[in-house]
């Protein structure tokens, strides 16, 4: 420690909290500025949209990389590293002169992100005594809830009351800030053991087959799912991460030291966050563009909706952290998934007359899953890890958690955008019976209304056909003679035809959830097999390694 002082394992977390926030923070909140970027920057929505899909493909190839590279060269140094990369890439995306620059700028933020993400947890995991570890990573896992859920909000507000440069600049004075405290505050530790040589061959391969994956992951609905580009990535990231496999098995000083696996609790809880992560878009996501297309909200105000789901995953993150010395995690772990797997199954019994407080219960039930999800799955995948392995174990476990949110996006789209296509045209088709019953209206208004719903079954795809306020048919009256006496009935029949598209927006919403809740009950399975050590084991295991690493002294006063 700087000045010989002794360490405060909780202003030492907070110094880390300033870079984790930061880095989660980045991976939402440029979403609700994309239309800003777009028009702005002269560009197109394709394009405009690797302002995301940059950030988040390097941010999950190099997790795992990352954490050994923290292993071996020291964890404060390369989370120092990573800050600073991170501070770069910021400020470079706010001056970005073009859509191109920042994209590039982006890729730099995520190489810091990578660094900040996994490196913070492993060194939660080692400045804290088993005892007060629990609410530690708690406190870890309300931060990640809260800043994927907050993102929205805080860029709505910078976009709306500055310029989409703000949501970059304001992460400046927060990464100064948190590299003083990391500096001050944060003591170093690392793998004793762990050789300097980096892997190469295991860098490249792991490196290459991950961005092969994660790329036909993000691409996938856009390319298609049996396009040759796609499959042609799937076949080469499989083959980039059997080669890294059979490299790793091979070497003394692998990056992904493979006997990890043996710990029974490390390998089910990767799997169970696999689970999580992929169901868990079903929140981030897709709870807002229902408030979007279902409930005709702005983006802004549709990231305000959600935030009953957020500060309900901060404080049940809070109390599981508080009493995790007295509940075991796995039980947690087993609660979170149960929540979460009832949550998705009553948020699919909703229809299109819900009220808001209708969704909002249900989503205060999905948040309290994610804040015991976040607080006990961290505790127990790396509860018997070696000191020496946290920073690769921790990679591991965020790489299975960035996998999941990348496959769940391409799932739970592509199955949405199946059934509201299925479901828009089986509404027009409705709608045009509906409309050709009405004996009140006149031949030529009732063919001129029909054709307007043939075409927007057509466009069943497009957002602007999923709009329940898209037909003012009271219009028509004004065009035709006589037409104002019809204005009642056409009025009755707008809110008729309204009434289909809306349910068939909110039935294809509910088919979605309905899957992501079939995934959470997968995930719930497989928490029943995780097996963390015993509370006295676990004591005793890091109480071991504690006296091995011969730690800084820790003032916990």
């Amino acid at each position: 420690m700087p000045g010989g002082r002794t360490l405060n394992p909780w202003l030492a977390m907070v110094a880390l909290l300033f870079g984790f926030f930061m880095s989660l923070l980045d991976a939402t909140i440029v979403n609700i500025a994309l239309t800003d970027i777009e028009t702005k920057l002269n560009t197109d929505l394709t394009t405009v949209s690797w302002v995301l899909n940059a950030y988040n493909l390097v941010f999950a190839v190099l997790l795992v990389t990352m954490g050994r590279f923290a292993d071996q060269f020291g964890r404060k140094r390369l989370f120092m590293i990573g800050m600073v990369l991170f501070s770069v890439g910021s400020l470079l995306c706010a001056v970005s002169p073009n859509i191109g620059f920042l994209i590039g700028s982006r890729a730099i933020q995520a190489i810091g992100a990578a660094a900040l993400n996994p490196v913070s947890l492993a060194i939660i995991t080692v400045i804290f005594p088993p005892q007060k570890r629990g609410a530690a990573i708690g406190i870890w896992g309300a931060m990640a809830g809260l800043a994927s859920a907050i993102g929205p909000v805080l860029g709505g507000f910078l976009v709306q009351n500055f310029d989409w440069r703000a949501i970059f600049f304001v992460n400046l004075p927060f990464c100064i800030i948190g590299l003083y405290m990391v500096y001050q505050f944060v003591p170093e530790n690392k793998d004793p053991a762990a050789s300097r040589r980096i892997d190469i061959p295991g860098l490249v391969t792991l490196t290459a087959g991950m961005f092969c994956l994660v790329l036909a992951i993000i691409q996938g609905n856009d390319w298609g799912w049996t396009s040759a580009g796609t499959l042609g990535l799937l076949a080469a990231g499989v083959v980039g991460i059997v080669l890294f496999i059979l490299v790793e098995t091979r070497i003394a000083q692998p990056i992904l030291d493979f006997t990890l696996f043996k710990y029974r609790s490390f390998t089910m809880v990767n799997i169970t966050m696999f689970m999580f992560s992929v169901a868990v878009t079903g929140v981030f996501l897709l709870l807002v563009l229902y408030f979007i297309t279902a409930r005709n909200m702005s983006q802004l105000d549709a990231a305000y909706a959600l935030l009953p789901l957020p500060i309900a995953s901060f404080v049940v993150s809070g109390f599981s952290g508080r009493f995790s010395n007295k509940i075991n995690p796995r039980w947690q772990g087993v609660a979170g998934m149960a929540l979460l797997t009832i949550g998705f199954l009553l948020l699919a019994t909703i229809d299109y007359q819900s009220s808001y407080f209708d969704v909002a219960w249900r989503g205060v039930i999905l948040g309290a899953a994610v804040g015991l999800c976040f607080t006990s799955f961290p505790t127990m995948a790396l509860g018997e890890i070696p000191h020496s392995k946290v920073g690769v174990g921790s990679g591991t476990f965020n790489t299975a958690r960035q996998i999941g949110f990348a496959l769940g996006v391409a799932i739970l789209i592509s199955l949405f955008t199946g059934q509201i296509k299925d479901n828009i045209t089986i509404a027009a088709t409705n709608s045009v019976q509906i409309v050709n019953s009405d004996a009140q209206l006149p031949a030529q208004v009732r063919a001129s209304i029909a054709g307007a719903l043939q075409a927007a079954s057509q466009q069943a795809g497009n957002t602007e056909s999923r709009n329940s306020n898209q037909f003012d048919l009271t219009t028509l009256a004004d065009k035709i003679p006589n037409g104002q006496a019809l204005k009642p009935e056409l009025a009755k029949l707008q809110g008729q035809i309204g009434d289909q598209f809306s349910k068939a927006t909110v039935k294809s919403f509910t088919f979605t959830w309905l899957v992501s809740g079939l995934v959470a009950l997968v995930g719930l399975i497989t928490a029943f097999f995780i097996r963390p050590p015993s509370r006295a084991a676990s004591s005793a295991h890091w109480e071991n390694q504690s006296a091995q690493d011969k730690p800084p002294v820790v003032d916990l006063a």
